[in-house]
């Protein structure tokens, strides 16, 4: 037995010998594996995304993340997005007051005062001195800031232009070259609202069309700004009923006496509306920037864009929304959607979601997005984008964006437009006067909008 056990000692020993005489490779890589080891951790930082999958959103979000940890690479930091589903407003209050708020959410830029009355959002001066922001409009701006701080970062933008039957135009014996034309007129003052309605009345009754507007939606604002009706005081920062609101209301009434708008206007939203725009139904449709893509796809025409584009231009012109004052200045609207930050980003982790923000506004990611969701890039070095150059609609039409207005983000500004439509309705199904759809108005907003909120001229 101890013969048997030196033997196997002595195989012991010769193996350990043999391996220390081993190669400078296998030591070396030895060295490297302990080195190796000795590096720490990433640093990994995790942040919550609430939002749908809408357009390229969700897309732009994964390679925002995986752009932004090549950039932290040198650093050992890793971000990681946490995807959460996106949510109504009402569910958004309830979650949070259960303490569940994303690190970043998107929203419409007039929920900016109540997110923030709510508890839901937390400020991001940083935006100021963003390089990711430094050459948008002074609107956008305007947009982002509330009550003397930045509390949103624009996500994407549109207009309202109005888009026209070229087909009824000719039905009516415009030239090409009169229809060409018509935009300018509009910039330049010549062609007012009042035109555009009679336009519309002579369309319907020549039965070119089955319908004369479209809109999508009666509070529509953009109806309210080319009569002058703001809604907003911003050097007050109140909301303005103004007696402008009955020249909007006598333009309702008389657009429906003439049938230019039907009763159930309303229930004409925009995804009814592209189909039977699309058939030749419908004469003006109000509508943002996002109606051109939803026509492409009731055209059938979602992956043929160029086939798209000549159906667009033999069938479609569009304008601004002209002045309701011969002289005037055309109007526009837009509904931003905005990309918040939650109350509980604390300030060692707001660079992280600073530097992921701005990847998100990538200038080639915001024209992923413009594809598909037809909404516009908000830089101009988005516009840059050939892709962009390459959609004339998009790019013909960025120029409105230069005076398009938003909703303010005053918390009782749904409130105050409630009653603006509860006047809208009594004319449409009721037969009210303007006048009288006036004080209803009035009536609706002195009982539920704190005084101290709003001027009411009467």
């Amino acid at each position: 037995m101890k013969k048997f056990a030196g033997l196997a000692l002595t195989m012991v020993m010769g193996l350990g010998v043999l391996a220390g005489c081993g190669s400078n490779e296998n030591s070396s890589a030895n060295t490297e594996g302990a080195a190796a080891s000795d590096k720490p951790e990433a640093k990994v930082v995790t942040i919550s995304v609430r939002e749908n999958t809408w357009g390229a959103r969700k897309d732009n979000f994964l390679e925002a993340e995986k752009r932004l940890n090549e950039e932290l690479a040198p650093e050992n930091v890793q971000v990681k997005l946490d995807w959460w589903p996106g949510i109504d407003d009402d569910e958004l209050v309830l979650q949070a007051q259960a303490g569940k708020v994303a690190d970043i959410f998107i929203n419409s830029s007039v929920d900016i005062g109540w997110e923030r009355d709510a508890g839901l959002i937390r400020d991001i001066d940083w935006v100021k001195d963003s390089e990711a922001f430094k050459n948008v409009p002074a609107s956008y701006t305007n947009i982002m800031s509330y009550d003397g701080h930045y509390y949103g970062a624009i996500q994407d933008m549109d207009a309202s232009p109005v888009f026209i039957s070229r087909k009824a135009l000719e039905g009516l014996g415009w030239t090409k070259e009169q229809i060409d034309g018509l935009r300018a007129r509009v910039d330049s003052g010549d062609f007012t609202f009042q035109d555009l309605v009679n336009l519309a009345d002579d369309a319907k009754k020549k039965s070119l069309v089955k319908i004369g507007f479209a809109v999508e939606d009666t509070r529509f604002e953009g109806w309210n700004y080319a009569f002058d009706f703001n809604n907003y005081d911003a050097a007050q920062n109140k909301l303005d009923l103004s007696q402008k609101a009955k020249e909007v209301y006598a333009f309702w009434a008389d657009a429906k006496k003439r049938g230019v708008i039907a009763e159930n206007i309303g229930d004409v939203d925009t995804d009814m509306a592209a189909p039977m725009f699309v058939k030749g139904e419908i004469f003006a449709e109000f509508a943002r920037t996002e109606f051109y893509q939803m026509m492409r796809e009731a055209n059938g025409m979602k992956d043929k864009v160029d086939d798209y584009n000549n159906w667009f231009n033999e069938n479609v012109v569009w304008i601004p929304v002209p002045s309701a004052q011969k002289g005037g200045k055309p109007v526009s609207y837009s509904n931003p959607a905005m990309m918040f930050v939650g109350a509980k980003v604390d300030d060692d982790k707001m660079p992280y979601v600073q530097k992921l923000i701005e990847h998100v506004l990538d200038p080639d990611l915001q024209i992923n997005h413009t594809i598909a969701s037809g909404k516009l890039p908000v830089t101009p070095e988005a516009q840059e984008d050939p892709r962009f150059k390459e959609m004339p609609f998009y790019k013909d039409h960025a120029y409105l964006v230069e005076f398009t207005k938003t909703r303010p983000a005053l918390p009782d500004y749904a409130t105050f437009t409630k009653g603006y439509t509860l006047g809208v309705e009594a004319m449409l199904t009721k037969g009210k006067s303007p006048e009288e759809a006036f004080d209803i108005f009035v009536k609706e907003v002195k009982q539920n909008v704190p005084a101290d909120r709003v001027e009411i001229q009467e």
